[in-house]
């Protein structure tokens, strides 16, 4: 901080190197917990649709401190309160079900051709 390093304790879960970060002001510092992955499988790998993770940031403005989960779909970072996030879980878990109920429906869907 301002041209000298400060001890500042972190939470178990955060995962940040905040000497390498290079935080210069106290409403800088962020802890971040590891990052949780959504992945699609196909092609030779997967592919990576969104991640989600922990953060908090102790010396930020009221409205921003945390904790609060952050969801990112590689355009934009999502901000929201542990109360939106497990709404958001909530949605996905029954977009997994219909997702599921597309995936039988396929493996057991007859297949039909145009008539000529």
């Amino acid at each position: 901080m301002n041209g000298r390093q400060i001890f500042i304790e972190c939470p178990s879960w955060c995962v940040t190197d905040h000497v390498a970060a290079n935080e210069r002001h106290l409403e800088d510092i962020e802890h971040a917990g590891e990052m949780t992955d959504l992945v699609i499988p196909g092609g030779p790998g997967y592919r990576l649709l969104a991640h989600a993770r922990l953060g908090w940031n102790p010396y930020g403005d009221d409205a921003d401190r945390g904790p609060y989960v952050v969801v990112d779909d590689a355009s934009e970072p999502f901000v929201v309160t542990p109360a939106e996030a497990s709404v958001f879980a909530d949605w996905l878990e029954a977009f997994a079900a219909q997702l599921r109920h597309l995936a039988v429906a396929a493996l057991t869907a007859p297949l039909e051709t145009a008539q000529a």
